[in-house]
């Protein structure tokens, strides 16, 4: 099942501080269709960043102990102004939306990726 029409997959940054949902999400994420890098710092987070090709979505936790999600997506947004956001949170939207300045959607943890998949379709104004 392929989540495009191109033949290129969509890149996906996904950043959590827990290992076990970053290989966990990755790993649904790569069999519905889509090329995933992962972070579990802000360091890693910004040298996927700095060292990737084209990076369509940025999927971040919202609440990390080193930086906020909110605070880190601002950092590498001005090294990738183009990226989506997708806020992984346990917080209300509204609360995500008052802490992150510009264009954002949220998903509110527990999910499936059957919830996940059609979120991050909007968000890359993909129709299929």
């Amino acid at each position: 099942m392929s989540p495009q029409n191109s033949a290129t997959p969509k890149t996906i940054l996904l950043i959590d501080d827990d290992t076990a949902v970053v290989e966990a999400l990755s790993s649904g994420l790569r069999r519905i269709g889509y090329q995933v890098l992962t972070a579990v710092t802000k360091e890693q987070a910004i040298a996927a960043v700095k060292n990737a090709g084209v990076i369509d979505l940025l999927m971040v936790d919202a609440v990390m102990p080193e930086i906020s999600g909110p605070d880190l997506a601002e950092i590498l947004l001005h090294l990738r102004p183009l990226m989506k956001v997708l806020f992984i949170t346990g917080l209300d939207g509204l609360t995500m939306r008052l802490a992150f300045d510009g264009p954002c959607a949220c998903i509110h943890k527990p999910f499936t990726i059957r919830a996940l998949a059609p979120k991050i379709k909007e968000l890359l104004g993909n129709t299929n």
